[in-house]
C-alpha cells in the first residue's frame, strides 16, 4: 500500500491511498512514538481519527485509506479533522482516476 498508494497531505494528517477491493472505504492507522512519546496523546490520536472516518464515511470514496497524523493534531477537535480528511480523500480519489484503471489493476496484482 505504501508503494503503490497515493498520498497527499494536509495541516493535520498524511493521508495514503488505493483501491478498495470490497468496494467500500476501510481505515488504517499509523501512529508511531514519533508523533508523540505519551501513549495518550498517539491514543487520542488513534480515536479522532477513527471516529472522523465513522461519521463521514459516507462520504468517502471506496478507497483503502490509511492515516498518519501530524503534530497538528494535537489539541483539534474532531470536526476539523473531518472536513481534512474528506478534502483529502477528495484529492486522493482524483489522482487515482488520473491514473487509470490499468493502474488498479496493476496495484491488485502485483
Amino acid at each position: 500500500m505504501w508503494k503503490e498508494g497515493v498520498r497527499a497531505r494536509g495541516r493535520l494528517i498524511l493521508a495514503v491511498a488505493a483501491p478498495s477491493p470490497t468496494g467500500e472505504p476501510r481505515l488504517g492507522l499509523s501512529v508511531g512514538r514519533k508523533y508523540d512519546r505519551s501513549a495518550v496523546a498517539r491514543n487520542r490520536a488513534r480515536r479522532l481519527l477513527r471516529e472522523a472516518f465513522r461519521l463521514r464515511r459516507p462520504e468517502l470514496p471506496a478507497l483503502d485509506f490509511v492515516l498518519v497524523p501530524l503534530p497538528a493534531l494535537h489539541g483539534e477537535r474532531v470536526r476539523a479533522v473531518e472536513e481534512e480528511l474528506v478534502t483529502l480523500a477528495g484529492k486522493l480519489a482524483e489522482r487515482l482516476a488520473a491514473r487509470g484503471p490499468d493502474a488498479a489493476s496493476a496495484e491488485e496484482h502485483p
